[in-house]
């Protein structure tokens, strides 16, 4: 057996994993792996074999690291085919940013999607033809290969002049103000760094709101692995709302907060969605608010504005409303679920308004309920 060789490698446009092909003189495989991020692991899909197909799987080789052959019950050519040749092989990187196909002659040869890894799943292989520990087989290649074509559109739209950053700008911008009225100030929250992204802060009388743009251009990792109809789940935007009571500097704050937390499902290949909690220090500085040490993302509150955010590619956009949370709301909210925490919030201020409640705290009565009280900071 040859050392493998490195056929082909690629960046994601993502910038936080790594496409390799390598081959040595018996077999070729599909890597998929994250420099920056461990817990993402190492995914691997069997693309072919190059000589005569083992009749069993290698698993005592495949314990030293030697890359296995697909044994030939799998194998839709058991003789072997040729070497991959470099020059006819193509990358398509699926916009979540999480999963990639592998192309030859524009014919898909391989491809590992974000639920690789999952209940035995690897990838798929085109020259597979059953469902083994080192691939399955495609049963619907003409729907994969839309979406393959779909992932070719969205990266083209980036390409040049003509991207759809401008037009997000300008439709986020109407949709806000058209409820808001004309926006105080504009951040820049991308760091200069694809995709483009903006943070819109309006001063109203009696609060400040701060709206994100630009997030929604990318729909999120792993969102497939969790709802069978995804549409609505994969693009998302930021909101806050703070009383005047709120300090400035508080605000900046979170502004900081929300820019940083916007790049975290593509760097973590997870998903925000509505009742999600997240850690959150911006209210350290704050002594009415420092009690609060998490978030609780909320889609649409009845207490919010109705700021309509236009679709993007005809999926839905969700606006999360950044709830604080204490340390033991949000304890409660993994125990029983977030809709627990949201039922206990006072009835008499403003679910979605930051800094017009004080944090309850959860017991259990009796019966097993919870039961909350005031709780001054």
């Amino acid at each position: 057996m040859t050392e493998p060789e490195v056929v082909l490698e690629e960046a994601s446009p993502h910038g936080n994993l790594e496409a390799i092909i390598e081959q040595d003189d018996r077999v070729a495989h599909l890597y998929l792996r994250s420099p920056e991020y461990e817990d993402f692991g190492l995914k691997t899909c069997w693309i072919r074999n190059l000589t005569k197909a083992p009749d069993t799987l290698d698993v005592e080789g495949m314990r030293r690291g030697i890359p296995p052959m697909l044994p030939k019950e799998f194998c839709m050519h058991p003789q072997g085919r040729e070497k991959l040749n470099p020059d006819r092989l193509r990358i398509v990187w699926f916009p979540e940013g999480d999963g990639v196909a592998l192309l030859e002659d524009d014919e898909m040869l391989a491809a590992i999607p974000s639920w690789s890894g999952f209940k035995g799943f690897s990838g798929y292989a085109r020259d597979c033809t059953g469902q083994s520990s080192l691939c399955w087989r495609l049963d619907d290649l003409n729907e994969f290969n839309a979406r393959i074509s779909a992932a070719e559109r969205f990266w083209r739209q980036w390409d040049g002049d003509a991207s759809p950053w401008p037009a997000c700008q300008d439709t986020f911008m109407a949709a806000y103000e058209a409820v808001l009225g004309p926006h105080s100030r504009y951040f820049a929250i991308d760091g200069g760094y694809w995709p483009p992204k903006a943070l819109v802060r309006f001063d109203l009388p009696d609060c400040t709101y701060l709206l994100t743009m630009g997030i929604s251009l990318r729909p999120q990792p792993a969102v497939e692995m969790y709802y069978e109809d995804p549409v609505d789940f994969r693009r998302f935007e930021f909101a806050a709302c703070l009383s005047r009571e709120v300090k400035d500097g508080t605000i900046s704050s979170l502004a900081s907060y929300l820019s940083g937390q916007s790049t975290l499902p593509w760097h973590q290949f997870t998903f925000f969605a509505h009742g999600h909690t997240i850690r959150c220090e911006a209210f350290a500085g704050d002594d009415s608010l420092r009690g609060f040490t998490s978030v609780l993302l909320i889609n649409c509150p009845a207490s919010a504005p109705e700021l309509n955010p236009p679709r993007i590619d005809g999926e839905r956009v969700s606006l999360l409303w950044t709830i604080p949370i204490t340390s033991e709301e949000q304890k409660l909210a993994e125990r029983d679920g977030s809709r627990t925490i949201i039922d206990h919030f006072p009835r008499s201020s403003p679910l979605h308004m930051i800094g017009r409640r004080t944090p309850i705290t959860a017991q259990q009565d009796g019966g097993g309920q919870p039961a909350t009280r005031p709780d001054s900071t």
